[in-house]
């Protein structure tokens, strides 16, 4: 029988108005027998839901007994999960100002080499699409992994400020199948299972795979996600409202693909990226990018 307990810990996280600030990060434990320790993280951006919901969903079939602890904030989840996993699922999405078409994330932090466990992994997660990004900064959670050896997965699934049960019960999906391909349930059929499909695989990693806005204005997309583009092709354009005697800007894309990731907010700045778009590769070929 499982043996759940809480492990919460509160951390500093200033601001403008509340200079002493403090969060609780919630932490479920669960012991059920062996098998290699796994965490599943999500919410690490707030405004980024699926994850967060998904994980509440699997925490719900579990009564907990609160032990709460206190520390200080990546260095204390790096410290208190990263030290003692082997393995770890890290949920993410768009956030506010971007949507992705669902898909499992694998990145690359330096120079690290390449697992073979990865792209069993992927597809466990169940999801036809995953993206690949090479990762170099410190403080960033596949850093840590990196520093503890630590298996990772990611995902970007959804976002846009919204989310939807579709998307919360595919993470949720996801997260099961992972745990099942890492040897911690038994495995079973799940609606979105991807391990008898091709999974399809994009690199992000190329600057060409991004447009990002060079100016401000309006952004007005004339493509969605998921939709196939060709090089140079327009996708959209950048109006200023404030000035009508401008023209629009017309937008090309960067390369042909099919576009992963779209951004919902229509005003946006000079650096905001706007779209990505990369060519579907079989998740085989991942070897090839390390």
């Amino acid at each position: 029988m499982a043996n759940v307990t809480r492990e919460d810990f509160s951390v500093a996280a200033a601001t403008n108005a509340s200079a002493y600030r403090r969060v609780t990060i919630p932490v479920l434990r669960i012991e059920a027998g062996p098998g290699p320790a796994v965490a599943l993280i999500a919410g690490v951006h707030g405004d980024e839901w699926e994850g967060q919901a998904a994980i509440l969903d699997l925490c719900s079939r579990a009564p907990a007994r609160p032990e709460k602890r206190d520390s200080g904030i990546a260095a204390a989840l790096e410290a208190r999960l990263l030290s003692r996993v082997q393995a770890m699922v890290d949920v993410h999405s768009g956030g506010a100002s971007l949507r992705y078409l669902p898909s499992s994330v694998i990145t690359r932090h330096g120079n690290d080499a390449y697992d073979d466990r990865l792209p069993a992994l992927a597809r466990a997660f169940g999801l036809p699409d995953c993206v690949f990004f090479r990762g170099g900064e410190a403080g960033s959670m596949p850093a840590a992994a990196s520093r503890h050896s630590v298996l990772r997965l990611s995902a970007e699934i959804g976002g846009g400020r919204e989310t939807s049960q579709s998307l919360v019960d595919r993470c949720r999906d996801g997260l099961l199948g992972c745990l099942a391909e890492l040897g911690l349930l038994t495995p079973r059929a799940r609606p979105h299972a991807a391990q008898d499909a091709e999974v399809r695989l994009y690199d992000l990693d190329a600057p060409a795979a991004t447009l990002r806005a060079r100016e401000s204005g309006v952004f007005v997309p004339a493509v969605e996600l998921g939709q196939s583009v060709a090089a140079r092709q327009p996708i959209g354009r950048l109006i200023e409202p404030a000035r009508p005697d401008a023209p629009p800007r017309p937008l090309l894309s960067p390369q042909a693909g099919t576009v992963v990731c779209l951004r919902p907010i229509a005003r946006s700045d000079d650096g905001d990226c706007l779209l990505q778009v990369a060519s579907a590769l079989p998740l085989d070929s991942l070897a090839s990018k390390y």
